[in-house]
């Protein structure tokens, strides 16, 4: 929502500023019941994407959010509160040394955000390494949002990027370096130190865009028509960021607020969490004693100029974006899942956004990702039916024909945390903006910092002379993925830990007979016999393995993925933000945190915030002991046991040079690589229909009249989505008509409330495309909508071998009614 305009000359004497805060918190704790009362008398319906429903309703929108029947999803496994919440870590004392901008709480913003929703049509999920998950159609487009934020004090500037992909790749990265060097007003300033890029880890967007086989192999090569959409609306959003910056001279603040959020993060590997040192644990307990074993909190920037302009904002939280990805395997539409619903809902209680209309800037939410790698957003793991059943019954009462209510569970609650923080965000940020970025080897580092090696407690058992990473190496709890305690993509296999320590040949066999008999792999057996014994093979560093038995090599001579690897700090104010190409675990990223704040709280940073996946990705990173116990994120660590320590001494590092204002440590040059095996594009099938049809032709026509809440269906011919990505467009529309004739867009492709489901006749599309397809488009009317005439179009293209270019169609359903009460919320 709008919150009152800060004047200028007020602002500057504290009065306004005071106010302005104390408005947020009272609105915070108590007049979202106004904003309800208020929204019963009025035409409203969060479903509709046009400005002219849009106009200041913000407020009713996230009053319906704070009071959604779907934040009581597992409110009976909420765990007790954490306290206290981590004091400033350099006591909220400003830098005495820097004259500059030792007490700068004034900074210059801009935000953007663009379209990168890859092909719809059986193109193979990135994430769940598996052929079989694919997409088909579309339920949350994906986006790129920007942020560029400079001190005026010291000049430097920073642009932060958050993509709804499932990793970032170098590949990615350098693309995008290479188009920002060729825009002469890009390129000046902003290049490889000063851009961070990140992914969201949705497991729901189309892969193929990394250089390296280990990311592309169940994708079957490179896609370049996936990277192009990726790379060239990171620049689109990059441009439009800058343009806002470069147009709205205006100062403003940088408000933070930290919460805890409950409920909505769990752990998937506690065993493992356990096995970390039972002092460090202490230290993280929540109020009734439980062990704190996921990063709960969630920190949020809110970016407002002092004319009162809302710029946007971002928030850190660990939790994967898998809440529907792993129960949903098969045909699946691309989502960006929810933290993708939790940005994008945000984004159109603001107004939404118009790639087309450059005159207004929209409103930007960027939730990004923080040390999620042993945390899920569900909860998977219990027992207690009667609770899963009263779940189930809450999410049909709400959100009835939802086909994706866990993905809304997870994305609700973190937009209401975010609004609540971003309501009474009121620490300013204090302090330059400044960045460092470094290149690392990590097969070949040893650790030798005093100040890290002091800091270690593994037991004796685990520990090593010397410390040093190895070649990258999967382990054999690798193929059983991170999802629930069956075995994962590979028969056999389980998450369940395979320690070389603890095989011995005869527990092996035995334990391996059933797997035997019924025809599936034998993993201990395979371990002691094969995994444990791959140190032996020369040329190939894996001694410093330990005790991973090794089933894939990842590092040279297969260079299947990256071995020299990013590490990067922003700097704003006294928020130290740190860019990692890891999945990182809950203890490892609280160390992580640790070693950084110990550096730059001498120059008054009193805060760090993990930005996992950022620049490149590795898998995951883990803390030695948890290594140890060898479980999926464990035997995902590729370099090693000793993988934290060094990434933590070469942080320190980083965090020195920042500190004392010197250049970044020297490191090597990552290569410049190039597509592993290319799939071939475009696919040279053609469009077809039965005889006598048309593309476009309705086949499946809507009823006549609907009540709010019901389901809208329409099904068309159509042709392969990957023809045109209809990016900044749409493949479904949702059209009321007006009062004079014309068809209002109300809901596209990208709104939560709709779906779009391709379906081909090929029974594996992703191997064998069809030249038959069929369009469901799906409208889960709002609660909310108004009574009105509305219809269903649906528009793409199609291809044709005998002409160069596909050409455009469109379908229309016939008009239906929307009759009855709209109530108050969607």
């Amino acid at each position: 929502m709008k919150y009152p305009s800060k004047n200028p000359e007020a602002w500057s004497s504290g009065t306004q500023r005071v106010a302005d805060k104390t408005f947020r918190r009272a609105l915070a704790g108590g007049l979202w019941s106004v904003a309800v009362f208020l929204f019963s008398a009025c035409d409203g319906d969060r479903g509709l994407a046009d400005d002219s429903f849009r106009s200041d309703q913000s407020d009713v929108a996230q009053a319906c959010v704070l009071e959604s029947p779907m934040l009581h999803y597992g409110q009976n496994h909420r765990p007790a509160a954490l306290q206290p919440l981590p004091q400033p870590a350099a006591g909220g004392q400003a830098d005495p040394a820097d004259a500059r901008c030792g007490s700068n709480d004034r900074f210059r913003f801009g935000a953007g955000i663009r379209d990168i929703t890859g092909p719809a049509g059986g193109k193979i999920h990135m994430g769940n390494e598996s052929p079989s998950n694919y997409s088909a159609g579309i339920q949350l487009r994906q986006f790129a949002r920007s942020f560029v934020i400079a001190s005026p004090c010291n000049g430097k500037r920073i642009a932060l990027v958050l993509t709804d992909t499932g990793m970032m790749f170098e590949s990615v990265r350098q693309a995008v370096l290479d188009e920002i060097a060729l825009d002469p007003t890009l390129g000046a300033l902003y290049g490889p130190d000063n851009l961070m890029l990140s992914a969201t880890h949705t497991h729901s967007g189309p892969g193929g865009y990394a250089h390296y086989t280990a990311f592309n192999f169940f994708r079957f090569g490179f896609d370049e028509q996936n990277f192009q959409v990726i790379v060239q609306g990171i620049v689109a959003a990059i441009r439009d960021a800058h343009a806002e910056f470069d147009s709205n001279p205006t100062l403003g603040s940088i408000d933070l607020a930290m919460g805890e959020l409950l409920g909505a993060n769990v752990s998937r590997a506690p065993e493992a969490y356990l096995s970390n040192p039972q002092q460090e644990r202490e230290a993280y307990r929540d109020e009734e004693g439980g062990e704190v074993d996921t990063n709960r909190l969630m920190t949020l920037l809110r970016l407002q100029r002092d004319d009162g302009f809302e710029v946007g904002s971002l928030n850190w939280f660990s939790v994967h974006p898998t809440s529907d990805a792993h129960v949903s395997q098969g045909a699946v539409p691309i989502s960006s899942e929810n933290k993708g619903y939790a940005m994008y809902l945000w984004e159109r209680m603001q107004g939404g956004h118009d790639p087309a209309d450059a005159a207004r800037a929209p409103f930007v939410a960027s939730f990004q990702q923080g040390d999620e790698g042993d945390v899920y957003s569900i909860l998977w793991h219990r027992d207690d039916e009667e609770e899963a059943r009263r779940d189930a019954q809450l999410m049909q009462d709400a959100h009835q024909d939802e086909p994706f209510a866990l993905t809304v569970a997870n994305g609700t609650a973190q937009l209401a945390k975010a609004l609540e923080l971003y309501a009474r965000a009121d620490e300013s940020l204090i302090g330059a903006v400044d960045y460092r970025l470094s290149f690392v080897k990590m097969d070949e580092l040893e650790v030798t910092d005093p100040v890290v090696l002091e800091s270690l407690r593994h037991p004796a058992e685990l520990d090593a002379e010397p410390k040093r990473t190895c070649t990258a190496a999967m382990g054999f709890s690798f193929p059983a993925g991170g999802g629930g305690d069956p075995p994962g993509a590979a028969a056999g296999f389980t998450q369940q830990g395979i320690s070389c320590r603890d095989l011995e040949l005869v527990d092996a066999v035995q334990s391996d007979l059933l797997a035997v008999l019924e025809g599936r792999v034998p993993p201990e057996t395979l371990a002691y016999a094969v995994g444990c014994n791959f140190d032996e093979i020369p040329g190939l560093n894996l001694q410093c393995q330990a005790e991973k038995p090794v089933l894939l090599v990842f590092g040279p001579p297969v260079e299947a993925s990256a071995n020299i690897v990013p590490m990067q700090i922003f700097r704003i104010g006294n928020l130290a933000i740190i860019g990692l190409p890891w999945e990182i675990n809950t203890m490892a990223g609280r160390r992580i945190r640790d070693t950084v704040l110990q550096v730059l709280k001498d120059v008054g940073v009193d805060y760090a915030v993990i930005n996992g996946l950022s620049n490149d990705y590795v898998s995951y990173l883990t803390t030695r002991e948890e290594y140890a116990v060898q479980r999926y994120e464990g035997a995902s660590n590729q370099f090693g046991p000793w993988t934290l320590a060094a990434v933590q001494q070469e942080l320190r590092k980083l965090a020195i040079s920042l500190r004392d204002d010197q250049p970044a440590p020297s490191g090597p040059t990552p290569p410049r690589t190039s597509p592993a095996n290319p799939q071939p594009f475009p696919p040279q099938v053609a469009d077809s229909v039965p005889p006598g049809g048309r593309v476009g032709h309705l086949l499946d026509d809507v009823e006549s009249n609907y009540v709010p809440g019901d389901t809208v269906r329409a099904s068309f011919q159509t042709a392969n989505p990957n023809n045109h990505l209809m990016t900044d467009r749409s493949f479904l529309w949702v059209e009321r008509q007006a009062a004079d004739g014309n068809w209002q867009v109300i809901a596209r492709d990208r709104d939560p409330e709709t779906t779009f489901n391709w379906i081909s006749e090929s029974p594996e599309p992703q191997f064998m495309p069809s030249p038959y397809s069929v369009a469901e488009m799906v409208w889960r009317i709002p609660r909310n909508a108004v009574a009105g005439t509305y219809r269903l179009r649906h528009t793409g293209f199609s291809r044709d071998l005998s002409v160069l270019e596909p050409e455009a169609f469109e379908g229309i359903s016939s008009p239906f009614e929307i009759v009855g009460q709209a109530q108050a919320c969607p």
